[in-house]
């Protein structure tokens, strides 16, 4: 009888899977390629509003979702959902209210702390599904860099 030894690293079939399970991230990444092409040609106050009340939009997401799937039924999670609709809120109004200069920052920081939301959404796996966070916090991260390193869209 011959003895097999495990192979070393991962295999091709062990790779297939591991690249299978990571599809959200890849149509985040796909996403965001888009919007940023649809988005830049826009004049850079169009390019604010978008992005300022997208962030927005993106908490609104979380609320519905979570209102769909009957996971706000505690007070306290509806409550923390209902904050961040407000903190994201305020931070839209604050950044098209701020110039241009101003508001690529602010919004870069609205973006990234979508993004942590995201991966809170991720990690407790209640109010929107894994595979709806891990998609989100890939847009996140590529819009909010994406101001940082370019300005804008």
């Amino acid at each position: 009888m011959t003895a097999t030894f495990p192979t070393p690293g991962p295999t091709p079939d062990r790779f297939a899977h591991r690249l299978g399970r990571r599809w959200p991230s890849a149509t985040g990444a796909v996403a965001a390629a888009v919007s940023l092409v649809l988005v830049s040609p826009l004049p850079d106050a169009g390019q604010l509003a978008v992005g300022a009340w997208g962030v927005l939009l993106a908490a609104v997401i979380y609320l519905g979702w979570g209102s769909a799937r009957g996971a706000l039924v505690e007070r306290r999670v509806l409550a923390i959902q209902l904050g961040a609709v407000l903190g994201f809120g305020a931070l839209a109004i604050a950044a098209v209210a701020a110039g241009l200069e101003v508001a690529r920052f602010a919004l870069a920081g609205g973006w990234l702390a979508h993004a942590a939301w995201d991966v809170a959404h991720h990690r407790a796996g209640r109010v929107v599904p894994r595979w709806w966070a891990e998609t989100c916090a890939v847009i996140d991260v590529t819009v909010a860099l994406f101001l940082l390193v370019v300005g804008t869209w």
